[in-house]
């Protein structure tokens, strides 16, 4: 049963690992200045468009798990309400959702109390979508989801083994976030009128810088430009959006999944990435 996990992880690795690090990064911001984000803190709804690109000359197996779910560029949006947070994932960029796409997230994520929950059954589903628009009759072949909707961190270590972008999130803590811990820095992809920070701290797998302008200080929204390199999975992320204070509210999950369905799970993406490889097969051989 080891091995044939084994076989399993590449798809649900890459996406949900890297899931899990851009948001325990974007809920290390809410910590950045204390002074201006105290009412951030407090509960905050917050939209960010984001791109991925490829940090190696032959993209990684993450890129390539990225790129089956459409998901290179799009938007993130969500909720905190103190550590709690809620997020949003879509392969449209925000203006597409706020002319009124109604488009389904790729997958959500939500923190509560201290426990992260992912949402693997909208990645089921996000990746059935594309097989059944470019393969109908392949997806067709696929078993229903029977399982809980939610996976939490510990089942996602057990099923990835503890991939170094799992363990490196395990070594965040708020206080690498507060303003006396962070130093100023200057990337190559700042944007004019912004001010660059990064955490002195060790950020585990995840090298983290946090942008904004001096006008968000006093305005009503809070802008942010946020850089997430992860260079063992041979990736870089850029966000840009801002963030409102306000009530916000953010519940666990109803539907997580049991540890026992683990090597379920394991075994049914693993189903997906079989058909996908015989379908491609074929579809090759009648060309």
């Amino acid at each position: 049963m080891r091995a044939h996990r084994t076989h399993s992880r590449p798809v649900l690795r890459a996406v949900l690992a890297l899931l899990a690090v851009l948001a325990l990064a974007l809920g290390g911001l809410w910590l950045f200045l204390r002074g201006r984000v105290q009412a951030l803190l407090a509960g905050a709804a917050f939209n960010f468009d984001y791109t991925v690109t490829s940090a190696w000359a032959e993209p990684s197996p993450a890129y390539a798990a990225l790129e089956a779910l459409d998901a290179l560029s799009g938007s993130v949006t969500g909720v905190t309400s103190g550590d709690d947070l809620q997020l949003s994932w879509y392969s449209l960029p925000l203006s597409a959702l706020q002319a009124g796409d109604p488009a389904q997230p790729f997958t959500d994520l939500c923190v509560k109390d201290g426990q992260v929950y992912l949402n693997v059954r909208q990645v089921y589903r996000t990746l059935l979508s594309g097989l059944a628009a470019r393969y109908p009759v392949a997806s067709a072949l696929l078993p229903d989801w029977t399982l809980g909707d939610y996976i939490t961190q510990d089942q996602l270590a057990r099923l990835l083994g503890a991939e170094p972008a799992v363990s490196g999130a395990g070594q965040y803590s708020a206080a690498a976030f507060a303003p006396g811990q962070m130093e100023r820095v200057q990337p190559e992809q700042a944007l004019d009128g912004y001010l660059y920070f990064t955490p002195r701290q060790d950020t585990g797998d995840a090298e983290i810088v946090i942008g904004f302008p001096l006008r968000s200080l006093w305005g009503e929204y809070f802008d942010c430009h946020v850089l997430v390199d992860l260079p063992g999975q041979g990736l870089h992320f850029a966000l840009t959006g801002s963030a409102q204070a306000g009530d916000s509210a953010v519940a666990a999950p109803a539907s997580v999944m049991r540890d026992e369905d683990i090597d379920a799970l394991a075994a049914l993406f693993e189903a997906v990435r079989s058909l996908l490889a015989f379908v491609q097969e074929l579809a090759g051989g009648t060309q």
